[in-house]
């Protein structure tokens, strides 16, 4: 077994705070009462799936920085669609 590059590390870590980031704003914008409580609970088990799967897959840099950038664009999008405004 080969060891990690520091792109590798430093990518884990980007996504690692992409996920950090997406985590935040969710509990954030249920406090605040902006999305229903559904939305607050299936973005929460989606970003754990996530961090579960790119925990054991850290050095397939390519495939965990798209994953966790897609889940923070996907909050993003999907969050102005629940939102009660």
């Amino acid at each position: 077994m080969s060891e990690p590059t520091p792109r590798q590390v430093l990518y884990a870590l980007v996504a690692g705070g992409f996920l950090v980031v997406v985590l935040v704003l969710t509990v954030g914008a249920a406090v605040v009462g902006v999305v229903p409580v559904w939305w607050t609970v299936t973005m929460a088990i989606l970003c754990a799936m996530v961090a579960i799967w790119s925990s054991l897959n850290w050095k397939r840099t390519g495939p965990v920085l798209l994953l966790a950038i897609g889940v923070f664009l996907l909050w993003a999008m999907a969050t102005l669609l629940v939102a009660d405004l």
